[in-house]
């Protein structure tokens, strides 16, 4: 494949990875900065967070997450194998 669609496979292959583990991510971060969620644990914070805000609370700040896979991912997975190439590194 050119550099292009190297570039864009990877992209939406890290879109679509941090659409499913975002999920994973807010409960976490939710854990990590309050000590309410802390005490709850993970089953005890998704069930508080879908309960009082919906599911979609899940993935708040997705939108960021999927710039940041979209711009750094897409570059960083897409330029390896010609960076590799280029320094000879086959």
């Amino acid at each position: 494949p050119g550099l292009m669609q190297q570039i864009g496979m990877a992209g939406s292959a890290a879109v679509i990875t941090v659409s499913f583990i975002h999920p994973i991510d807010v409960v976490k971060t939710r854990i990590q900065v309050s000590p309410e969620y802390a005490a709850l644990g993970m089953g005890g914070t998704v069930k508080k967070v879908v309960g009082t805000e919906g599911v979609l609370a899940m993935w708040k700040g997705v939108n960021a997450a999927w710039l940041r896979e979209a711009s750094y991912t897409s570059l960083r997975l897409g330029l390896y194998e010609p960076c590799k190439i280029a320094f000879g590194c086959t």
